[in-house]
């Protein structure tokens, strides 16, 4: 048995009141709710934002996947896909409960919603029209593939001036892979309607966070790159002077998430580093080998106007 604390707020005289209610509650495992593995955390992702009522809800709008998570119904677990909408000023928590076996979300739970930080100057009306030009481009359609991804952000560009007489609306798009560290951010062109400039970027969120410590665990354990790196040894964090560095990059293939480790040994000498890729959906490496150097994980522009 555990002392756990609740939290409740009230309103009184119309002033909120966090009031801490102590209460006696046995913790301990839930065996109707089963840990999702990566491959069903992606099919429900993308059950969710199939769903016509999901669709409507992030048309225009930046929205963010915060996690998938697990539920109980009637003695059976379900995944949930819990987003953040910013919609109207304010900002909504939603949790989406999906059926895998019927490949449809069962319910949509809006558990609250509070007054999200002050725009940044642009308009609904210019957030909409740049998140749906930024889609339309083929280059970001190629790169997103049949990935779930989210519109992290809006913002403005800053205006630039042609001549003396034109001065052109530029609107930065951050588009996500979710579950990825791969981040685009699209530049938009409002004046003329077309996107000007596109850079990848590695960032990532708490899934993809979650994803490339798994990727980390896969590579680090494979035969092929212990019998490398480790030369066969199974405690090799005992030998004086061996150090391991990781450095995760994500790709999308076809719609797969494929992560890329790094595993550099500085010594015991020769330096080695080896390019491990990693098919998070399969739970295997699908390929090793050794490289020369680590890559530099920065802003890259992958296509500019002009």
């Amino acid at each position: 048995m555990k002392m756990m604390k609740r939290v409740v707020l009230c309103i009184i005289g119309g002033v909120f009141v966090l009031v801490l209610i102590a209460g006696i509650f046995q913790v301990g495992q839930r065996h109707d709710v089963k840990e999702l593995t990566w491959r069903e955390k992606l099919e429900a992702l993308k059950i969710a934002f199939e769903d016509a009522r999901m669709k409507e809800m992030v048309k225009g709008n930046e929205y963010g996947i915060t996690g998938v998570n697990s539920t109980s119904r009637g003695g059976k677990s379900y995944p949930v896909v819990e987003i953040t909408v910013q919609e109207g000023g304010w900002v909504n928590r939603v949790n989406l409960i999906v059926d895998l076996d019927e490949k449809r979300v069962l319910d949509i739970q809006e558990k609250n919603h509070f007054k999200q930080m002050p725009k940044r100057g642009v308009t609904d009306e210019e957030r909409e029209r740049a998140i749906e030009i930024a889609l339309k481009n083929d280059i970001v359609k190629e790169k997103i593939g049949g990935s779930v991804y989210e519109i992290g952000w809006v913002d403005v560009a800053g205006p630039k001036v042609r001549g003396d007489t034109s001065k052109e609306r530029l609107i930065m798009v951050n588009i996500g892979i979710v579950g990825a560290r791969l981040v685009y951010i699209v530049t938009v062109n409002l004046s003329e309607g077309k996107v000007v400039k596109i850079t990848e970027a590695y960032w990532g969120g708490k899934i993809a966070k979650e994803n490339e410590k798994k990727a980390k665990e896969i590579a680090k354990n494979d035969s092929r790159v212990r019998e490398i790196i480790f030369e066969g040894r199974s405690e090799w964090r005992e030998l004086k002077g061996f150090v391991i560095e990781y450095m995760c990059r994500d790709m999308v293939v076809g719609g797969k998430l494929l992560v890329d480790v790094y595993i550099h040994r500085e010594s015991p000498e020769p330096e080695r580093i080896i390019l491990t890729t990693v098919d998070l959906e399969e739970g295997k490496v699908i390929g090793v080998k050794e490289v020369s150097s680590m890559p530099t994980l920065d802003y890259k522009v992958i296509y500019q106007e002009g």
